[in-house]
């Protein structure tokens, strides 16, 4: 099968949507700078589409890999790797990190497939669990977040509320881990998902979150400040929870990974036995300039 790759903007968009997460594909309709996305074609027919986020170090994260359905053990996840592989070396940036967690035979298939297009050795990076919402519907803790009858605590602010000397406040923050920090996750976390508690000004506690390619959810980050209290965490999982239940229109499947152990058992001891475990891999793509042809 003949492919092309093409470079996606907001004209392009449309055919290669169903390929993209939600906050890619509104980065490539705005025409941001900080996504560089590529769809596969085959004739007038779209296969596929990757992603990857541009940091400001200058290196890449990959963000999207999804191919069609039909079109799958054809070769296409490899020409899409390879074609972002060769975009990134003519723009001169020299890493592509590339973090997936997955199941069984499709985290083995990953791995391989990551491998053939020249990545480092996948190594294990974290164990991350996934539940679903209509497992808790009569949970005694979280259950009310998934009904009308929930109402959002007075000192809950999302994060698109939140004032901007508070945001700048957080960026600056040298009490919150760095892979934990508003500054490193600002770009992937929706503000409309994500939610703090704000006491006397000031964010005592916060979480991350941003949609996943399935239609669910994905808890980027946990962070306690202090004069946080030991029941921030319930607080803010039920708006969470109900914030993502009103996204969706109904049940959702939701993700997070052992940051810390701390937030790893906060998480476990509120879902008990109703959830899956997945294992989380990292490998990265060393983008060497390609060396030009001397002439003959």
């Amino acid at each position: 099968m003949e492919m092309q790759a093409r470079t996606l903007d907001r004209r392009e968009l449309p055919g290669f949507r169903p390929y993209l997460l939600p906050a890619t594909a509104a980065a490539v309709q705005q025409g941001g700078k900080s996504i560089l996305a590529l769809g596969a074609v085959s004739g007038r027919y779209a296969l596929g589409a990757i992603a990857a986020r541009l940091s400001e170090d200058g290196e890449a994260a990959l963000t999207d890999l999804f191919v069609d359905e039909a079109a799958r053990r054809q070769g296409v996840g490899l020409f899409l790797l390879n074609a972002l592989c060769q975009t990134l070396r003519e723009r001169e940036i020299p890493l592509l990190t590339a973090d997936y967690a997955l199941l069984d035979r499709d985290l083995t298939a990953m791995d391989a497939l990551m491998e053939k297009a020249g990545a480092t050795p996948p190594r294990f990076r974290a164990v991350s669990y996934r539940a679903d919402s209509r497992d808790f519907h009569d949970h005694p803790l979280l259950g009310i977040c998934l009904t009308p009858r929930y109402k959002t605590p007075a000192e809950i602010v999302p994060f698109f509320q939140l004032s901007p000397e508070a945001l700048a406040e957080l960026e600056q923050a040298e009490d919150i881990p760095y892979v934990l920090s508003w500054k490193l996750l600002k770009d992937r976390a929706v503000p409309d998902l994500s939610v703090a508690v704000v006491r006397e000004g000031k964010v005592r506690a916060y979480l991350l979150a941003e949609e996943s390619t399935d239609g669910g959810f994905v808890l980027l980050a946990a962070a306690r400040r202090e004069g946080s209290r030991g029941s921030d965490f319930l607080t803010m999982m039920r708006e969470l929870g109900s914030r993502c239940w009103y996204w969706r229109g109904g049940d959702f499947p939701f993700y997070f990974s052992a940051v810390n152990e701390h937030t790893a058992q906060l998480g476990l001891s509120l879902m008990g036995d109703k959830y899956q475990v997945y294992e989380e891999h990292i490998c990265t793509f060393l983008l060497e300039p390609q060396k030009e042809k001397s002439a003959p």
